[in-house]
């Protein structure tokens, strides 16, 4: 049972890492544009920089994720992400901007879930991801410590 949670979990968090990461590659000045809209100060050679490393870092957390691949070191870099995210949309929920979250648009999927590119919907659809993260991190911990 623990065995398929984790993997559900994995799969889950994988996706949609791979979802956010892949459409920002070639896609500079659309990551840029959304960096810039969270009203940050930031010299313009950092930004560019995140707007360029952005998606492989999403794409490397979602291999790593997908496959099980260096688990301590994904789930610190999904944590860290994801914390840095939260924060990045909680201060625009806090200060109401219009931002562009450069988050997953699912409102495809259904017209609803356009809340969850939001600021306030980021905000909280990242706190229960990162409350994922740390489930994740604590059944797998108790797998590895667990006889059996």
């Amino acid at each position: 049972m623990t065995r398929t949670v984790i993997l559900a979990i994995r799969i889950f968090l994988g996706l949609l890492f791979l979802a956010a990461g892949i459409p920002k590659l070639g896609a500079t000045l659309q990551t840029l544009a959304a960096i810039y809209s969270y009203q940050i100060v930031l010299p313009d050679w950092l930004a560019l920089a995140i707007a360029h490393l952005l998606p492989w870092v999403e794409i490397a957390i979602a291999a790593g994720l997908l496959f099980g691949l260096f688990m301590p070191v994904t789930l610190v870099a999904t944590g860290s992400v994801l914390v840095v995210f939260t924060l990045l949309t909680a201060q625009a929920w806090w200060r109401e901007l219009d931002i562009d979250c450069g988050c997953i648009d699912l409102s495809a999927l259904h017209p609803a879930l356009a809340i969850l590119s939001t600021p306030g919907g980021a905000t909280m659809r990242n706190i229960v991801l990162l409350a994922l993260t740390g489930l994740l991190a604590f059944l797998l911990r108790r797998s590895v410590t667990r006889p059996r």
